[in-house]
């Protein structure tokens, strides 16, 4: 048999067997670098319910995947946008559209974090900027995202042979993308060739060269919900029955009362908290910024009743736990509340519903109460007034 009448008949075979067209694809993930842990989550697991559901033998069609997810999802998740869906079940559905995709076209639609290429030369001296902005007090993400930049810049010139072409040929290559994401990239290439040429590692000073882009983040701001619907949301999870009802209660009262990020209460560590002063206080992941905050009653007791009658016993430090005593990650934080919008009575339309739009939230409210710019950066933890004025906005406020 030749080599194209194999494959002709190895695809018809996937065509018919769901257990044949599941196993591989499975190895085509794997091939494709997609860790075990990663397939196991994101894939293995929707592809065996499916198989158990619809039997082995079954052929694989968008039929079998859609009466598959009615009756596990009790609706047809191929069908609805990605807003409408939890995060576990957008993973579902796109695993799905892989698998569906891979049967059609035969391509491995997946995306892979390959291997950091090397860098010719140039890691030294990237290693002790960042060192520099360690000591400067950057935060671990902010060093993080600095490292990744200026890669990319050393990866398209080399250090010792960088000049204004090449720093213009880099800025062309941003073409097309958004001007916040521009801005950051090139800010953060501007000052480490501006501590270079200050150390003598190269000799000229190219800070002329770089555009001065008026740009925020505006995109990315999620929307605002009205207190009438916070307080829906909350009531929410305090009436929910669930194993982590205390738990998840109280993250949600943190997220909308003081505006927390998902990651800082992903972080958040016990010794944070003062009852005996009726204080928080922590350092902001993100910016550093110390926050400090009085225990209103209502968290106060939301937190006790958490930590007396709900906490798993653990060594751990932090605050908010699994059931297995492990810390959350900030997405799960994140998962949590889009989980309460979508099983509330609120109607979300076109909405953003992670935990940020209740930080956003906040920050309407207490402008619309008529809060100074300067107390909504406080209370939010913005390292500047100018990171406020974003949510005045007045299409941002609807």
């Amino acid at each position: 048999m030749s080599v194209s009448a194999m494959l002709k008949y190895h695809y018809e075979v996937i065509r018919m067997l769901l257990k044949v067209a599941t196993n591989t694809i499975v190895g085509h993930l794997t091939e494709a670098g997609l860790k075990k842990r990663t397939i196991a989550h994101n894939y293995t697991c929707f592809y065996c319910a499916l198989t158990k559901t619809a039997g082995n033998n079954q052929e694989l069609d968008e039929h079998v995947v859609s009466s598959f997810l009615v009756s596990k999802y009790n609706r047809n998740l191929m069908e609805l946008p990605n807003y409408q869906l939890t995060r576990h079940e957008q993973t579902c559905k796109h695993a799905f559209i892989v698998l569906l995709a891979f049967q059609e076209e035969k391509l491995l639609s997946v995306r892979c974090k390959g291997v950091n290429p090397p860098l010719e030369e140039g890691s030294e001296i990237l290693s002790e900027y960042l060192n520099f902005c360690s000591e400067a007090e950057n935060c671990p993400r902010t060093i993080q995202r600095k490292q990744g930049s200026i890669r990319r810049f050393l990866l398209f010139s080399v250090l010792q042979s960088v000049s204004s072409i090449r720093i213009k040929e880099y800025m062309q290559s941003f073409k097309g993308k958004n001007a916040y994401y521009q801005k950051r990239e090139l800010d953060e290439v501007k000052k480490f060739l501006s501590y270079c040429t200050v150390h003598g590692y190269i000799g000229q000073d190219f800070s002329c060269i770089f555009p001065d882009i008026k740009a925020v983040k505006a995109s990315r701001i999620p929307s605002v919900f009205t207190d009438d619907e916070v307080k829906s949301l909350l009531l929410y999870f305090a009436m929910r029955n669930s194993t982590n009802t205390r738990r998840d209660y109280a993250i949600v009262l943190l997220l909308a009362v003081y505006g927390f990020r998902s990651i800082d209460i992903a972080f958040f560590h016990c010794s944070c908290l003062d009852f005996d002063n009726g204080m928080i206080s922590f350092s902001q992941l993100k910016t550093g910024t110390m926050i400090n905050h009085h225990i209103l009653p209502h968290i106060g007791n939301a937190l006790m009743d958490y930590i007396l009658n709900e906490r798993p016993e653990s060594d751990s430090a932090l605050l908010f736990l699994k059931s297995d005593g492990t810390g959350l990650f900030p997405k799960s934080v994140s998962g949590i509340v889009r989980n309460g919008f979508l099983s509330s009575v609120i109607d979300i339309g076109l909405r953003r519903y992670g935990s940020h739009s209740l930080r956003h939230s906040l920050a309407s409210r207490l402008i619309n109460q008529g809060t100074s710019i300067f107390t909504v950066a406080n209370v939010l933890g913005q390292t500047s007034a100018e990171t406020a004025r974003l949510y005045y906005d007045k299409e941002v406020l609807m």
